[in-house]
């Protein structure tokens, strides 16, 4: 799956995710959390797999303005 740079997503548990180069990064009070997609479409985060594949994640048309 092809991201939008700077695109906003959105995962089945209301977690907003942005396209950011080959990450989907979901801000977070303390730090941002980056998700990399790996070579089977699953989600890992931290080096660990998430219960989502990319068939999962939806795109909210918006993009997000530059910081």
């Amino acid at each position: 799956m092809n991201f939008r740079e700077r695109g906003v997503y959105r995962l089945p548990n209301g977690r907003t995710l942005i396209a950011v180069g080959n990450l989907l990064v979901a801000s977070c009070e303390s730090e941002p959390q980056a998700f990399e997609i790996n070579e089977t479409g699953r989600l890992v985060r931290d080096g660990h797999l998430t219960a989502w594949d990319v068939s999962d994640i939806y795109d909210t048309g918006a993009t997000a303005e530059e910081e």
